[in-house]
């Protein structure tokens, strides 16, 4: 009998950079093995490795979620204060397309 979600993996073109990005939301470092490196917080877990693919094209998602290939979409985090945390990660250097607003079913949406 499935009880949830174990966990979702992520793969990237800089594993390093990845945990750096990760442990910056306040993820930690489960465990580490050659495959990759799990990140945990609060019952979340992201499974985070390294493609092998030299150079690997950019990902195009469209925000109206219909028009993109098939394969998850996203992955949405539910945070106490969106704004702080926004705020924050830009401090860090993290790019965002515009500042959190507020949509029609009650939830905040950076892109």
């Amino acid at each position: 009998m499935m009880r949830g979600i174990d966990n979702i993996g992520i793969c990237t073109a800089d594993l390093a950079r990845s945990v750096a990005f990760y442990q910056g939301l306040g993820f930690s470092e489960e465990y580490r093995n050659d495959r990759g490196v799990l990140m945990a917080n609060e019952g979340v877990r992201l499974f985070l490795f390294a493609t092998r693919k030299p150079n690997p094209p950019p990902v195009g998602r469209e925000l109206g979620l219909f028009d993109n290939s098939p394969g998850i979409d996203h992955i949405s985090f539910a945070v106490a204060d969106v704004d702080a945390l926004y705020a924050r990660l830009r401090e860090a250097g993290v790019k965002f397309g515009g500042p959190p607003e507020d949509q029609s079913w009650g939830l905040a949406w950076s892109a």
